[in-house]
């Protein structure tokens, strides 16, 4: 069947249908670069794609299947969520409708992130079913299980190491078959060993581009120099992060919060180091964590229970917070002072998991999967533990289902951020499979 890729992007959507044996006649990316690679990658497309969907709207030829990975920023947790009102993005979407409109083909395959059936508290789907159904078209999408759906649908369903929950939207003109969607396995084993590049693979400036910095490699041996010391008979490792700045931290949290404490009693609670001090408040909230000094009466419920809980667990397990230890803690910013370690009863050893620097903190996983590659930031890059570096180009590739030889654009920054933009090759392919062969 013939069939178009709009919002292209690297082109996992034709790069999954063309395998399966089907022919694209369309396809349109509005990045230059991007459009340019995808001609690259897909030689008998040099004539065939095109930029602005809307600009070029009028060249689509007859098809049998839509592809797109419509804009997803305007849904993403990670961007603003200003959805179908998105004034650039949102409306993006009407360009598919249109398309619909006039060439009604078959089959629909949609793409979008994993929010966006909840976005603006459902709204957003039920307008985007209720357009596609108007068109004739009967639809199904990868909803939630909470929602009475069979669950987003990621790449470590299918035995990729990748976890990547995805919103998927199939669609055909008259009634879909009784199963078109694939049955996901949620158990599957997988090891992020099988996209790991041998370092004798590795070029030069491979090397260089995916180094640690000396601080993030101090943080990280500080961290584990902790780990090291804390026997797992003696202390359990929580589920919550480990907030560092509240260690031995004395403000007040739980009734109000500092900024909303009267001058005298925020004094003597921060153990009476100013209470004899002529001190203005400002002066004493910033010596407070970032997250204390929000200018608001009550913290949210969540900030209580985290604050909480880590004074708590610093309280019983004190003794392994050494003075040296703590001075270099205090050496760091603020989001390397948090600890998140997702590897319940796993070997105390961050150098043997997935790690990632994030605004919560340095989180650590199971060498399993690699967390969702995102576009919105590359600051946020998975480190493969036992490698001591970061993911190179190839592995970013292998995670999305691309070949080794696929063309990227030409920086590090802007290769991550398109294949953070890119759909799953094989996790389309199993879509698509079981919607055009049912």
């Amino acid at each position: 069947m013939k069939f178009i890729d709009l919002f292209a992007g690297l082109g996992g959507f034709h790069k999954a249908l063309v395998e399966l044996g089907h022919e694209c006649v369309f396809a349109s990316e509005v990045d230059e670069e991007l459009r340019n690679l995808y001609s690259s990658n897909f030689p008998d497309m040099k004539c065939r794609t095109f930029g602005d969907i809307r600009l070029a709207r009028q060249k689509i030829p007859r098809h049998d299947i839509l592809c797109a990975g419509f804009p997803c920023q305007p849904f993403s947790k990670s961007g603003y969520q200003k959805g179908l009102e998105d004034q650039e993005l949102g409306t993006l979407f009407d360009e598919i409708v249109r398309v619909l409109a006039r060439h009604k083909p078959q089959y629909i395959i949609l793409e979008n992130v994993g929010n966006f059936e909840r976005h603006d508290k459902g709204r957003t789907w039920r307008i985007v079913k209720q357009k596609l159904i108007a068109l004739g078209y009967d639809i199904k999408g990868t909803e939630h299980i909470s929602s009475g759906g069979s669950g987003l649908i990621s790449p470590h369903h299918f035995g990729y190491p990748h976890t990547r929950e995805r919103f998927f939207i199939v669609g055909k003109l008259g009634k879909l078959p009784e199963r078109p969607l694939p049955t996901i396995n949620r158990y599957l084993s997988t090891t992020l060993n099988d996209i790991v590049q041998p370092k004798h693979e590795l070029s030069e400036n491979d090397l260089y581009e995916t180094a640690l910095t000396a601080q993030q490699l101090d943080c990280i041996n500080l961290w584990n120099s902790l780990l090291s010391k804390m026997p797992a008979n003696r202390v359990t490792l929580p589920s919550f992060p480990i907030w560092g700045d509240e260690l031995d931290a004395s403000y007040p949290f739980e009734i109000q919060t500092p900024y909303a404490t009267p001058l005298k009693s925020l004094k003597l609670s921060l153990n009476g180091h100013f209470s004899d001090v002529l001190v203005a408040r400002n002066e004493i909230l910033a010596l407070l964590p970032s997250y204390a000094r929000t200018k608001q009466k009550k913290f949210p419920s969540w900030k209580v229970t985290f604050i909480r809980q880590n004074r708590e667990w610093f309280a019983r397990h004190r003794e392994y917070f050494t003075t040296d230890w703590i001075s270099k803690l205090h050496s760091f910013p603020a989001s390397l002072r948090k600890l998140e370690w997702n590897c319940q009863g796993e070997e105390r050893d961050i150098w043997k998991h997935i790690l990632q620097f994030r605004p919560s903190g340095l989180r650590v996983k199971r060498f399993t999967t690699s967390p969702a590659l995102v576009a919105m930031t590359t600051t946020q890059i998975p480190i493969l533990g036992p490698q001591k570096r970061f993911l190179s180009q190839i592995e970013g590739l292998r995670l999305q289902g691309f070949p080794d030889s696929f063309r990227l654009p030409s920086s590090r920054e802007k290769s991550f951020r398109a294949l953070g933009n890119a759909v799953h090759v094989g996790v389309v392919k199993e879509v698509a499979r079981c919607l055009l062969t049912t």
